[in-house]
């Protein structure tokens, strides 16, 4: 191999997100063994049926990539589309909230996707997405934020900070931004059904993690309600790796009036550690391949299209 500037970059970046995501792993250990967390075969079925629903929400969360690509006409199967989205979410777990936006622009590059598209229907994916996920608890964090300044602050500012940006640096003109937002109507009132469809599962898959912990039954909606909201909070703190801490804190806050100080900060941590443990198993075998040809050749792999 030859040890250029770029592959010793790399290599050293590749270094570098292990190392950070192994002390998010540590971290995490240390969260949980700080807390006495018991396990019963009473109501199992509960904890089934929450780890079963997780997982389906899991599986149809890269629908939106996949209608979106099939909308700029990229033959791509679904199982394609999942092993780009579970690919370039590892990003995530780096601070900045930006290496999943350039891992999945780079991709959609190598698919022949012009590079103004390809920002615009990822921006559009975010956009529905936290849309989708600040729709139905907008009462709850409304109520919070106007008592939390700080939060409030940034609630406002972040999102169109970042749009801004991203339009600025890849000189997106207004001309060209109404023309893809009318070429994309359809496809976005596809994804929006697909995030909201989503945000349900995961309430459902809520209710029934806090039911196993606590024996509290809080509704699927209201459960929904709660983690959509605590997951856009950690979504807009850029300076954590996946939000790591302040959707917790969120969490337990919100919880605290339904379930007891106690019994909140605990179902706050499971549900991270919950959310964490599918997601890595969706990564591996979706595109775990795609990793070790990463590491070997210190390039993006090819997605697959269907020719």
């Amino acid at each position: 191999m030859r040890f250029s500037l770029k592959n010793i970059a790399i290599r050293c970046f590749q270094i570098i997100t292990v190392v950070i995501i192994s002390i998010y792993f540590i971290n995490m250990y240390k969260s949980v063994s700080a807390l006495s967390i018991s396990f019963s075969s009473h109501n199992i079925w509960s904890i089934l049926l929450s780890v079963g629903l997780l997982s389906t929400g899991f599986f149809l969360l890269p629908a939106p990539t996949f209608f979106l690509l099939q909308s700029v006409g990229k033959k791509i199967s679904f199982v394609g589309s999942m092993k780009i989205f579970f690919f370039s979410e590892v990003g995530k777990y780096l601070p900045g909230k930006v290496w999943v936006t350039v891992g999945r622009i780079m991709m959609y590059s190598k698919m022949g996707v012009d590079r103004e598209r390809g920002i615009f229907i990822l921006i559009l994916e975010l956009s529905v997405m936290i849309f989708t996920a600040i729709i139905y608890p907008g009462r709850i964090i409304l109520h919070y934020i106007t008592l939390k300044p700080a939060i409030l602050t940034i609630f406002l500012s972040a999102i169109p900070v970042l749009l801004f940006l991203i339009i600025w640096k890849y000189h997106i003109s207004v001309e060209k931004i109404k023309k893809y937002t009318i070429q994309f109507t359809i496809p976005a009132v596809t994804i929006f059904i697909s995030f909201t469809f989503f945000w349900f599962i995961l309430g459902c898959a809520f209710q029934y993690l806090i039911y196993y912990f606590t024996q509290i039954d809080i509704g699927s909606f209201h459960a929904m309600q709660i983690f959509s909201a605590s997951w856009v909070v950690g979504f807009l703190a850029f300076f954590m790796p996946v939000g790591l801490g302040v959707r917790e804190a969120f969490m337990t806050e919100l919880l605290i009036p339904v379930i007891g100080n106690q019994d909140a900060l605990l179902i706050a941590v499971i549900a991270r550690i919950w959310w964490t443990f599918i997601e890595a198993i969706f990564i591996v075998f979706s595109s775990g391949k795609m990793f070790s040809e990463f590491l070997k050749t210190n390039s993006l792999p090819e997605p697959e299209v269907i020719h």
